[in-house]
């Protein structure tokens, strides 16, 4: 576990971004540095995400008071409060979670090559689908609503008696090797995703 404050570092990002690059069998750092910013992000959202969507006070998202878990691919597999720590004030939790996101970002971008405006897309999406795995989209729209500056609102689609994230953000994947754009991936035509999002619908 190691201090979330290593996330504004942009030499420790390098080395992240870097790792993960590897994984994924691809030199160019835009890719890899979406793709771990992706994962990042939903860790760092998660657990504010599941107490909006289940009532609860939400932990503190000021970064040093924040452990991550660091996998060997680089990625950030969990994000927690430090021991012992109290539940963020909750008047003063979207602005804790803009503050904190306006220092990583930027810098992310920097090792990156990724925009920032594309970063904090990303972080709009990952609010909205880890509100729809708590069962409450609106949850997800509350938060970014009180984070407010450069987040958007995370958008909502049914298709198929289904509720999907309408995505704004593109995780590249499909530019590392050997890999596929995501099913609800809004660079796809928007038929051609509608069906698919309707077929797996289906299959529940």
């Amino acid at each position: 576990m190691v201090s979330a404050t290593v996330l504004t570092s942009p030499r420790w990002l390098a080395e992240r971004i870097a790792d993960m690059g590897i994984s994924w069998g691809t030199g160019d750092s835009r890719v890899s540095g979406t793709l771990w910013w992706c994962m990042a992000a939903s860790s760092l959202i998660d657990p504010i995400v599941t107490a909006y969507a289940t009532r609860r006070r939400a932990p503190s998202p000021e970064l040093d008071h924040l452990l991550c878990e660091i996998r060997p691919d680089g990625g950030v597999e969990r994000v927690l409060p430090l021991p012992g720590d109290a539940p963020q004030d909750p008047a003063e939790v979207g602005r804790a979670l803009r503050k904190s996101l306006a220092r990583i970002i930027p810098a992310v971008a920097e090792v990156s090559g990724a925009s920032v405006a594309s970063l904090w897309a990303v972080v709009a999406d990952a609010i909205g689908n880890r509100a729809l795995d708590a069962g409450d989209a609106e949850a997800g729209s509350r938060l970014a609503g009180e984070v407010a500056g450069r987040l958007p609102v995370p958008r909502f689609t049914d298709v198929g008696g289904r509720t999907f994230v309408r995505r704004i953000s593109c995780c590249l994947v499909f530019e590392a090797p050997g890999c596929q754009m995501c099913t609800s991936c809004p660079k796809r035509p928007p038929a051609q995703r509608h069906a698919m999002l309707t077929e797996l619908a289906a299959r529940g």
